[in-house]
């Protein structure tokens, strides 16, 4: 059974040739074909990526003329693939071990929509933070808001609010309730019949929306298996400010998604309101010249992009 590999660069076609490497090198007997959509990188990736696909005849190239987000090029990639599988790849993988033969055995049952694996960073420690539960309108208050500063550190509320019940040494599936994005493996009927990846999300909550959509009918599981995951490679290209607005923004959108009404009206009137309040506090600090230029810019951003959801 075939595996289409779709991996979306941006800028960062190093990582994506060592992540292509260490896939073609532990995973020799799965027949795959390996797809990457060039999100219009303005460095070299272009150069890079061609020569890639010129030397592996497994590896195709999709060169957008324009970034309209991680959901829209994951879904390009998708349209072209032949893959009975379908795993949504970041760059910033490293495989190390074979991993896609069990996984295809657990897509088998019919009840599993999406599986994953456990990601470590190259500190080989296990990254918990990215198994994290839906977003909720606490969550913003406690984790996100301009009352979050007590609670940030509090153990027992990220628990409770944000980090999924995933224990590292187990060595049986675990249910969870999302799938990080680093790594989704499903089947490509499960991905067409959602209409894959929902393109009103430029940056973050894409996968969470889609693994929101797929628990309505199946079930997702993280494996037992591990890859190395670098994290946030792309991001560090951008400024923080951007990075930041662009998740509050998504988070939002999530709630436009797969909220009612109420919710989705009551966190935006809090993201506003927020946004706001942060803008003329930092303000009413000029005075004693401890203003952050940076907290004033990131919402402004927000409040400039505050109705873009497409």
């Amino acid at each position: 059974m075939k595996v289409s590999i779709i991996i979306v660069n941006f800028n960062t076609s190093g990582l994506t040739e060592t992540c292509i490497n260490s896939i073609n090198f532990f995973e020799k007997e799965i027949e795959k074909e390996i797809i990457i959509v060039d999100n219009n990188s303005d460095d070299n990736s272009k150069k890079t990526l061609k020569l890639l696909s010129e030397n592996h005849k497994n590896i195709k190239c999709i060169f957008l003329d324009s970034n309209k987000g991680y959901a829209y090029a994951n879904n390009r990639g998708v349209e072209i693939c032949s893959g009975d599988f379908v795993l949504i790849l970041n760059p910033d993988i490293v495989f190390t071990r074979n991993v896609l033969r069990e996984l295809i055995e657990y897509l088998k049952e019919e009840d599993i929509g999406a599986v994953g694996v456990k990601l470590y960073g190259e500190d080989e420690k296990f990254q918990k933070k990215y198994y994290c539960k839906y977003p909720k309108i606490l969550q913003y208050i406690l984790f996100y808001s301009i009352f979050s500063k007590p609670f940030l550190n509090s153990h027992k509320l990220i628990e409770k609010y944000i980090e999924a019940d995933i224990k590292e040494n187990c060595s049986e599936l675990q249910k969870v309730p999302q799938i990080p994005g680093a790594f989704i493996f499903m089947k490509r009927c499960v991905y067409n019949e959602l209409n894959g990846f929902n393109e009103s999300y430029f940056l973050f909550f894409e996968d969470v929306d889609l693994c929101y959509r797929i628990a309505k009918n199946y079930k997702l599981y993280i494996a037992d298996s591990g890859v190395v995951h670098i994290g946030a490679s792309s991001m560090m290209m951008d400024t923080n400010y951007k990075i930041y607005g662009y998740f509050i923004i998504s988070f939002i959108n999530f709630f436009r998604q797969n909220s009612s009404t109420s919710k989705y009206y009551l966190i935006k009137s809090l993201v506003f309101v927020n946004s706001y309040l942060k803008i003329f506090l930092e303000n009413i600090k000029r005075v004693f010249n401890k203003c952050r230029p940076d907290i004033i810019r990131v919402h402004k951003f927000i409040l400039d992009n505050y109705n873009s959801q497409r």
